[in-house]
């Protein structure tokens, strides 16, 4: 399970659905041209190690599989995005519960929602 993005990257990378880039890029119109083919072909992640006026690595295209956007979410299944997508419609129009089974559904997705804090440190990317 990943608790941040650097443990997120390690996944996808035993997974074989990241790739490191070390040769130089520029970060204008390369890492974009590059990155928009690999997505078209289905490719993986890539983490370009080395960008031209830029201490830092640039990931994309982490999440650019269903797969992949269940990995970063610790699931197994697409069904299980499905499910995730209810509950938040849920929250985002909700409705005066009818009967008392819908006010217990509602209790859950509130209470999912409380223990589905993010940690502070998930979009904190160090270079190797």
């Amino acid at each position: 399970m990943a608790r941040d993005l650097r443990g997120f990257i390690e996944i996808l990378e035993s997974k074989g659905q990241l790739r490191r880039i070390s040769a130089l890029v520029d970060p204008e119109l390369e890492i974009a041209e590059i990155s928009n083919r690999m997505l078209q072909a289905g490719g993986p992640g890539l983490l370009f190690e080395n960008v031209k006026g830029s201490p830092f690595p640039v990931a994309v295209n982490l999440m650019g599989t269903v797969e992949r956007i269940c990995w970063s979410m610790n699931m197994e299944a697409p069904e299980e995005l499905e499910t995730l997508g209810s509950k938040l419609a849920m929250l985002q129009q909700p409705k005066p519960p009818k009967k008392i089974k819908q006010a217990v559904d509602f209790g859950k997705v509130l209470f999912d929602v409380l223990k589905a804090k993010p940690g502070r440190d998930f979009f904190h990317l160090a270079s190797r």
